[in-house]
């Protein structure tokens, strides 16, 4: 007796449902779609009839009805509606044995032959029928209310902490380790928006100084595991656990999210901006006001609606933080960021020498303070007004004030005034930094389907439902599946009354199979990209077969993830910290971070222990320890011939060869580990595909699985298809079975044309192939092997990196003596190739290894070596700017900013060749100044600068008088280069300064278009002549 079970919309109510006709009910299982080895199907029915019986009518609620708009009344209640677009449980027994489990879709209704047309589907596919529709985003979205479980408190704390995966820093305790922050750089960092550390004899700076990295400047990731299983969980279903969703190699993994925004989404906590407008003038200093000198505390009062002539256009205190005074309340303990915005002018007094201001924030531990800063004096005409900004970063402790501050310094009988339009004071984040990471919204824009079909794809997996609960669900690697089956004789049941066909697998096979991740405009993988023309790690083997075509290809949505040493602040390959490497995610040959780029997946690999001098800072918070995140996986080890990748092939990544990653390269990528032996299966010369007809009773079907190993006739196979299963019916069945082969792991699928009997199976660190007999699994070594593999061989074994470099001298097999062409590989090759960096300029490099000297923000550089002296060299233009006011020295920057940091590092043992050529223009004539306004010199300086054994010395410096323009009135303009201190972290005069000298009584601006070449002769000492 055959039984339909199926289970009402609203309240999950058991109905038996009447079929019309038991014989016409037929089912098919099937593991997957000729030439779609990627696909995975689940059991379905072909349609069949129910009639319009009282049963079912009651069941669909009339639905043939059209006339009935309202819910219907059976018997004395009210039911609601059938919906023919939700899903609805059911289940298919015979004589009281399930065979089917999943739901049951109604097609249509026939009134003439009063039948309800239904089909059901089995629940693997009802899965992602669930998920069809719906984004990452809404797996955390119930009716409407989002789930901020999963949000985090961005602060210091919270992110080292995330980085143990024993702790649990979200809201809601989701779980240990399911939300980490790791270290990648952004390009948000810094003055060349990139991560750096020195660690030398002048001290730590860079990643090595509080305040340099903070919590915003980081983003999330989600464990991988967590976030597959919570899309199952939203839609209805279960994971069964088993060892692989318990492996390392599943729960180490993590996603990166924010991928499709510059900087982490936050939630808007406690931002507020604020002013006063309770008079014209704030403050005054000097001689028409008190305070003379002095610092003085600024109140903002006005909370709500505009600045004092709208300038800010908007005000607002979300959260009430600022008291009725005018002083911000600090909500509680953290972390505060925000820009106190001051509009200053000099006036109405005469003021002949101008002043100085400053600008401070105070917190309850540490203070912010800009610069001197020079305004120019209105010797007695109008109010000169000018506006500063401070972004300031400070510790607050609950209940207690910040303190916003500014300082006047004038000549006795002057003024300065603070005016209240253009003065206000932002909090950007408050409390932990970034607010609260809002992990829902960090979510990037791709469906739920796509990243399914992206991780079953990438593991190989087989989804199963339960047959006792359809709703659990086991998700495993084809290769454990296949290997848990039962073994079953169905010899007998063969019907040798119908035909029997063996055939080849080519109707299964593609000429091509290509597995890749995406493409990607993030600096390292645009780098691979166009040096090797492909995606890094991508899996291509072409399949000999005149019959074959196509591809065979996945669907991906994630792009590799590279690591690289954090460099010194010249962004060469030179490192201070060679075991500190971080993913690097900023633009490729442009300044800055990237607006949109892939989501990518890595491996928590544990704490990693930096050397005894070395430590980094998130903020204010010092570690020695930080997250070790690769695309691969050994527990903190280096990397060994088993550890499982996250690419589908070894490909020399750019950190091969040193502390981290070591020399031996991994043969367990996604192809090897998870597809080999599946491909295997179809692609050998042995496998046969048999279609024959079997006799199948209800309880042959329900014991079924597609792991089984089926016997027929002696010899082993698995089930591919079973087609239009009738139960309760003595009517034989059509099944397809694959013979099963025997097949080594291999590096790739055996050519069948091959002259070589056996496969690649492992690459060793000494750069040799190992290879495998195909039959016997016998390590072998073989010329024709090695050339079949497109290796190299040399005569005597075959070889997988071939060329020299890359540390890879001496033996292949001791690592002694002599020169070896076959040594580690090295990284990226460089010949003559631009080489992008996102330090905010152009590089080429012309030998690897030189670094830059002084990167200066938007410059061009070349960098070369004389070989034969191995003297390094750099050539490098960049743009300064200063402005001057009247004959007062002032020092020239990348932005022109008065007190910016803009010194130029004299390396030890190099000299520099430095050509100025400078441009500027009058744009105020103070007073009796002489010149005019517009009036324009452009003139070129020369200067030989030197630091011998430490000590500086400038040769020469002069005016080329040849190429001199300017007008009669310019008067005299000058530049000059003086040794200084040099940038932050350098001990004495490591550097110059490059100064502007303008004429008495006027404002000058100056344009420098800057000429410099270094040559570093430090390593020549090392040349014996």
């Amino acid at each position: 007796m055959i039984e339909l079970f199926a289970y009402s919309q609203k309240n999950n109510t058991q109905y038996l449902l009447d079929i019309e006709n038991a014989g016409a009910v037929s089912l098919n299982y099937e593991v997957g779609n000729a030439g779609d080895l990627v696909g995975r199907n689940s059991p379905y029915s072909q349609s069949f009839n129910l009639p319009f019986s009282s049963a079912n009518n009651k069941f669909f609620r009339q639905f043939y009805n059209i006339n009935i708009q309202t819910d219907v009344n059976f018997g004395a209640s009210s039911q609601p509606k059938f919906d023919a677009d939700i899903k609805t449980n059911c289940g298919i027994h015979v004589d009281g044995v399930p065979i089917i489990s999943g739901t049951l879709q109604l097609i249509n209704c026939s009134l003439e032959q009063e039948v309800y047309q239904i089909a059901v589907i089995g629940n693997e596919a009802s899965l992602f029928r669930a998920i069809q529709e719906k984004k990452l985003i809404d797996a955390f979205t119930d009716g409407g209310v989002v789930d901020t479980s999963y949000n985090v408190n961005v602060n210091d704390t919270n992110v080292i902490n995330s980085w143990t995966l024993s702790n649990d820093v979200t809201q809601g305790s989701v779980g240990n380790g399911i939300i980490i922050f790791p270290i990648i750089d952004y390009g948000v960092i810094g003055d060349y928006n990139f991560i750096w550390l020195a660690n030398d004899s002048f001290g730590n700076s860079g990643l090595a100084e509080a305040n340099f990295l903070q919590a915003q400047d980081l983003k999330p990731a989600i464990q991988l595991k967590a976030l597959f299983e919570k899309i199952i969980n939203v839609a209805g279903f279960n994971l069964t656990s088993n060892s692989f969703l318990t492996s390392d190699a599943f729960t180490k993994a993590y996603m990166t999210l924010g991928t499709d925004r510059e900087s982490m989404a936050t939630t808007t906590l406690h931002q507020s901006q604020v002013a006063n407008t309770a008079a014209t003038n704030i403050q005054t200093w000097g001689s028409l006001g008190a305070d003379f000198n002095d610092w003085v505390s600024i109140l903002f009062p006005t909370q709500s609606g505009a600045g004092a002539s709208s300038n800010p256009p908007s005000l607002y205190d979300f959260n009430d933080d600022w008291n009725v005074a005018g002083t911000f309340v600090f909500p509680y303990t953290g972390a505060y960021n925000g820009v106190f915005t001051a509009t200053f002018d000099t006036g109405p007094a005469s003021l002949t020498n101008g002043a100085t201001l400053k600008l401070a924030v105070q917190g309850s531990i540490g203070a912010t303070t800009s610069s001197t800063i020079d305004v120019i004096g209105n010797d007695g005409g109008a109010a000169i007004v000018s506006t500063h900004t401070l972004l300031f970063n400070v510790q607050g402790i609950a209940g207690e004030s910040l303190d916003v501050k500014a300082l006047a310094s004038t000549s006795a009988g002057y003024s300065v005034d603070l005016l209240a339009a253009g003065t206000y004071c932002t909090i950007v984040s408050t409390g932990s930094l970034a607010g609260v990471c809002d992990t829902p919204a960090n979510m990037p824009n791709i469906s739920q389907k796509d990243f399914l079909t992206d991780i079953i794809q990438r593991f190989n997996l087989v989804v199963v439902a339960e047959e006792d609960n359809n709703k659990n669900l086991t998700v495993m690697p084809w290769s454990d599946y296949i290997s848990s089956g039962e073994r079953k004789d169905w010899t007998q049941k063969l019907d040798l009354s119908q035909e029997r066909i063996i055939s080849p697998t080519t109707k299964f096979k593609k000429q091509f199979i290509k597995f890749s991740d995406l493409e990607d405009d993030d600096n390292r993988n645009m780098s691979n990209q166009n040096t090797y023309g492909s995606v890094f790690g991508n899996f291509t083997q072409k399949i000999n077969g005149d019959f074959l075509t196509g591809n065979l290809e996945n669907n991906p949505i994630f792009s590799p993830f590279h690591v690289n040493p954090v460099p010194r602040q010249d962004n060469s390959s030179i490192t201070d910290a060679p075991n500190l490497v971080i993913h690097q995610s900023y633009s490729y040959g442009t300044e800055g971070p990237l607006a949109s780029c892939k989501p990518k997946l890595f491996y928590h690999n544990g704490l990693e222990q930096l050397e005894a001098n070395d430590r980094i800072y998130i903020g204010l918070s010092q570690t020695q320890t930080y997250p070790l995140c690769l695309p691969y996986y050994n527990a903190g080890a280096q990397m060994a011939v088993d550890s499982p990748m996250l690419a589908w092939q070894f490909q020399t990544p750019n950190s091969w060869g040193g502390p981290i990653y070591g020399t031996t390269p991994s043969s367990e990528g996604y192809f090897k580990r998870y597809w080999q032996q599946f491909l295997a299966s179809y692609y050998d010369t042995s496998a046969r595909v048999l279609d024959c007809s079997l006799y199948l009773t209800a309880s042959d079907i329900h014991n079924f699985q597609f792991n089984d190993e089926v016997v027929i006739e002696n010899t082993a196979y698995r089930v591919l298809k079973i087609q239009n299963f009738q139960p309760n019916t003595n009517v034989p069945t059509k099944v397809q079975l694959l013979k099963k082969v025997f097949s080594i792991g291999a590096l790739q699928i055996a050519d069948a044309s091959a002259s070589c009997d056996a496969s690649p199976s492992a690459l060793l660190s000494s750069g040799i192939v190992e290879f495998q007999n195909d039959q016997t699994g016998a390590v072998v070594q073989s010329e024709v092997c090695c050339n079949d593999y497109n290796y190299f061989w040399d005569g005597s074994e075959c070889f997988w990196n071939y060329g020299g470099g890359g540390g890879g001298s001496g033996d292949p097999t001791t690592g002694l003596g002599g020169w070896n062409p076959h040594g580690v590989p090295n990284n990226d090759t460089i010949g003559g190739i631009a080489d992008l960096k996102g330090v905010g300029g152009f590089h080429t490099r012309k030998s690897n290894g030189v670094g830059n000297i002084n990167p200066v923000l938007g410059e061009h550089s070349t960098r070369g070596q004389n070989v034969e002296s191995i003297a390094n060299s750099v050539n490098k233009t960049f743009v300064y700017y200063a402005q001057t006011n009247s004959t007062t020295v002032k020092i020239a920057s990348p932005n022109g900013i008065s007190g910016e940091q803009s010194n130029l590092q004299i390396p030890l043992d190099t000299m520099a060749r430095f050509i100025v050529r400078s441009l500027s223009v009058q744009t105020h004539v103070l007073g009796a100044g002489s010149g005019s306004y517009g009036s324009s010199s452009f003139q070129v300086w020369t200067f030989l600068v030197k630091n011998v054994d430490g000590i500086i010395s400038i040769v020469g410096g002069s005016e080329q008088v040849d190429f001199r323009e300017k007008d009669t009135d310019a008067g005299t303009r000058t530049i000059d280069i003086v040794a200084a201190a040099g940038k932050t972290g350098f001990a004495g005069n490591r550097g110059v300064d490059i100064q502007c000298t303008g004429p008495a009584r006027s404002v000058i601006a100056w344009h420098l278009d800057c000429e410099v070449t270094y040559v570093d002769f430090s390593y020549t000492k090392t040349v014996t002549i």
